[in-house]
């Protein structure tokens, strides 16, 4: 039926082109008697005539399809003679074998393209599934290195806060560094108000002296240990800036991912960007990310270090500048005890110059009683020599004679002389040592006022003013100042029971011996 309906379709059209033909050849005559009736005026507007009749009949045959009857009827009438049934029935099966074979083909492109489509279809479902996928994974990722740069970056404020305030008790323990200098330095001034040969540089005003010094030394650590800290809170806010910075880009980048996440096939707004696939976008910025952390790690690492060094500097400035001052104040009891013992002294000594003085002034007093006693006698004996010498002479022999009592005064007048020469020797004798005794009182009056001075000096103005140590820490470093200043004093009471039990051991050997 479907060949039948062709058939007569391609039939209707033959005869349509056939009256056609007839009638532009009947126009074609006519016009050839009327080219005839004219030759001489339209002979090339009837070649162009024929020009165009045979252009449009060209047209007509190339419209139809190679098996229609129309074009059959054109070659028909071209050809000299007609086709044959057997090659009419050959060229139509070899019309339908391409009309299979052309279906065949259609058909195979169709399967083909389906094909083709389904699977482009899936790859690209597949590919969105796996770039929803990745934008999710890509998503976690940010999420998780945000939790580690928003942790680092609360250990940082942490740390800063922290560093801040041991930078700040480092600072209040360089100002109070100057209370026991300054203190030490008054001692000396006052040391400096000693009399007479207690002027001297001994142990007390050595310690004072190396006090001062440590003092300073400690002044000097503990600015370079400022510096430090200033230095390392400086790169600690390069690093929480940088921080930072990496933080508000890995917010946009999730906010980015978390958009482009919520994005379907049926959303608003979808564009094409052309060129958004050349863009290059880096692919290492978690390697980046890590790296950073690992170096703000390795930075508050030292940080934390930092911090430990100035613990130990401060405990270590607390025990040697308390056991500076524990042995400064030692020393000056030590010469407080040298003083007395000194004082206790001159003291007795005092007091024997003074008995002796007054004995050497009674015995000065005896003998000038002696000699003045001694002024009778020798009157008596010189006036009984004085009166004996006024006897009258009876011869030139008269001296000649013995006379036992002039013998006698002489010799008692010589000798009380002598005795009254003695006498005045030794009082010469005792006015030299009463002198000497009177300078030696007074040199030891001297001497204990001296040493009264530098006592007093030593008790009130120096060892009353470090009875504590001038010095108040912040924090947990008092308490580490506190228990140096107990330790130092433990050892000294371990040393002073050590002492005192050798002493109890010395005089039970002794006891024993004797």
């Amino acid at each position: 039926r479907e060949m039948f309906t062709e058939f007569s379709i391609v039939k209707l059209s033959v005869n349509l082109n056939d009256l056609n033909l007839s009638r532009k050849t009947s126009e074609g005559e006519n016009g050839g008697d009327d080219a005839a009736s004219v030759k001489s005026n339209k002979d090339d507007q009837t070649t162009e005539t024929k020009q165009e009749n045979k252009k449009n009949l060209q047209q007509q045959s190339a419209a139809l399809p190679a098996w229609s009857a129309a074009r059959r009827s054109a070659r028909r009438k071209k050809a000299t003679t007609a086709i044959s049934q057997e090659e009419w029935k050959k060229i139509n099966d070899e019309k339908c074998k391409r009309a299979d074979m052309s279906r065949h083909k259609s058909s195979k492109s169709r399967a083909e393209a389906s094909k083709i489509r389904s699977k482009e279809e899936a790859e690209t479902l597949s590919a969105q599934e796996k770039a929803d996928h990745r934008l999710k994974e890509r998503l976690e990722e940010t999420m998780f290195w945000t939790e580690e740069v928003e942790t680092e970056i609360l250990a940082w404020e942490k740390e800063n806060t922290v560093l801040a305030q041991v930078r700040k008790s480092l600072v209040h323990a360089l100002r109070q560094t100057s209370g026991p200098a300054r203190l030490a330095d008054k001692c000396i001034r006052h040391r400096e108000d000693r009399v007479g040969e207690d002027q001297v540089l001994d142990e007390v005003e050595e310690n004072l002296i190396i006090e001062i010094e440590n003092i300073r030394l400690w002044q000097l650590r503990f600015k370079m240990a400022i510096e430090q800290i200033e230095f390392q809170e400086s790169e600690n806010t390069v690093v929480l800036k940088s921080l930072y910075r990496d933080l508000n880009v890995m917010a946009r980048a999730a906010q980015i991912d978390a958009s482009c996440s919520r994005l379907n096939n049926k959303s608003n707004k979808l564009t094409n960007h052309t060129g958004a696939d050349y863009v290059a976008i880096p692919a290492s910025w978690e390697v980046h990310t890590q790296a950073r952390i690992t170096d703000s790690r390795k930075i508050r690492e030292w940080s934390q270090q930092l911090r430990s060094d100035i613990e130990t500097l401060i405990r270590t400035a607390c025990t040697d500048l308390t056991k500076q001052w524990k042995k400064t104040n030692t020393s000056i009891k030590d010469n407080i005890e040298s003083l007395q013992h000194s004082i206790e002294k001159i003291k007795e000594r005092l007091e024997n110059t003074n008995q002796e003085l007054k004995a050497q002034g009674k015995e000065m007093d005896d003998l000038k009683s002696s000699i003045a006693a001694k002024g009778p006698p020798l009157k008596l004996a010189q006036t009984r020599l004085s009166m004996r010498t006024q006897r009258t002479l009876r011869g030139k022999s008269a001296w000649d004679e013995v006379d036992d009592p002039q013998t006698v005064l002489a010799g008692e007048v010589t000798k009380i002389l002598d005795n009254i020469q003695l006498l005045n020797s030794q009082l010469r004798k005792a006015e030299v040592n009463h002198r000497e005794l009177t300078a030696l009182r007074t040199k030891l009056e001297h001497d204990l006022n001296v040493k009264l001075t530098s006592i007093q000096i030593d008790r009130t103005k120096c060892l009353d003013n470090r009875t504590k140590y001038p010095m108040k820490l912040q924090g947990a470093w008092q308490k580490i100042l506190e228990a140096a200043e107990k330790e130092e004093l433990n050892k000294k009471k371990q040393k002073d029971n050590e002492v005192d039990l050798s002493t109890q051991e010395d005089n039970s050997v002794d006891s024993d011996l004797q």
